[in-house]
């Protein structure tokens, strides 16, 4: 009878134990999502987000209908204390378009603002009277989040989607920074007397990517200027390395493309300058 009743209390208590576990679990879980910080991020965010909609009849009698969403990571606290008011002035006047003199809110609303403005055709006629319907749509989605936030460095995503009329085109612009410093991370960061070897080693690596020996065979597969390849500022790091990141056409003829070259850190060692903060990463 003893041994049937501790295998009775066994049996209630195991569920117990595991269920408790469980909701542990989930609870440690919870906010790790785009945004929020893991014990070693540098930066924790906070998220927002804003919208609006406009609209204009072109002067053919067609009404245009224009909707902007922004959802914007903006940095909150940095190794758990409040952030710095010099770094997030650099941030919103960076990655948030912003002029020195706007605070995050004046710059999110800017945001929204100036894609409704830029996506009202020249042709435009008119606003559209209240009650009116549509005849053509654009939808602008905006997110700023980051990619890349560790060892005192930051990667942010400028992630921008132009629907018109349900037809997509994506483009992302990277944006990074020492923290600590208070300073924009950029091509600076290369020594200037091996920046056209560093120029070889991307047009390399795109050719290794893509499994060809040439840039005529890269020519062959859609890209294009290959031997005119630059080393811009639109990159941003990950755990092994730089990843430097093409607009749409800008080495594609494929307006939905944005070619990435993918550069380890070990082979990066010979042309960053001995004081950056990439040193810090290898």
């Amino acid at each position: 009878m003893i041994e049937t009743k501790n295998n009775m209390i066994t049996r209630k208590t195991i569920p117990m134990i595991l269920g408790c576990l469980l909701v542990l679990a989930t609870i440690v879980s919870c906010g790790k999502g785009q945004g929020s910080s893991s014990e070693n991020d540098t930066v924790a965010f906070a998220v927002k987000k804003i919208s609006d909609t406009s609209s204009f009849k072109r002067s053919n009698g067609e009404v245009c209908q224009l909707h902007v969403e922004a959802e914007l990571s903006v940095p909150e606290k940095f190794k758990g204390t409040k952030a710095n008011a010099e770094f997030v002035k650099l941030f919103t006047s960076t990655v948030l378009e912003g002029g020195d003199s706007l605070d995050l809110d004046k710059a999110m609303k800017q945001i929204v603002a100036s894609r409704l403005s830029v996506n009202v055709s020249d042709e435009a006629d008119a606003s559209m009277e209240e009650g009116g319907s549509a005849t053509s749509k654009v939808d602008i989605q905006v997110k700023v989040y980051p990619v890349y936030n560790r060892n005192g460095v930051l990667s942010m995503c400028f992630e921008e989607i132009v629907k018109k009329d349900g037809v997509p085109s994506v483009a992302h612009t990277y944006y990074n920074y020492d923290v600590e410093k208070c300073a924009v991370i950029d091509n600076g960061e290369f020594l200037e007397t091996s920046i056209n070897e560093l120029a070889q080693l991307l047009r390399s690596k795109l050719m290794e990517q893509n499994k060809v020996s040439t840039p005529e065979e890269l020519n062959s597969l859609g890209y294009f200027d290959i031997e005119n390849l630059t080393v811009s500022s639109n990159f941003y790091f990950t755990a092994g390395g730089v990843v430097w990141s093409f607009k749409p056409q800008e080495l594609t003829v494929d307006a939905n493309v944005e070619p990435t070259i993918v550069v380890p850190f070990a082979e990066l060692v010979q042309f960053v300058k001995e004081e950056s903060v990439i040193n810090n990463l290898m």
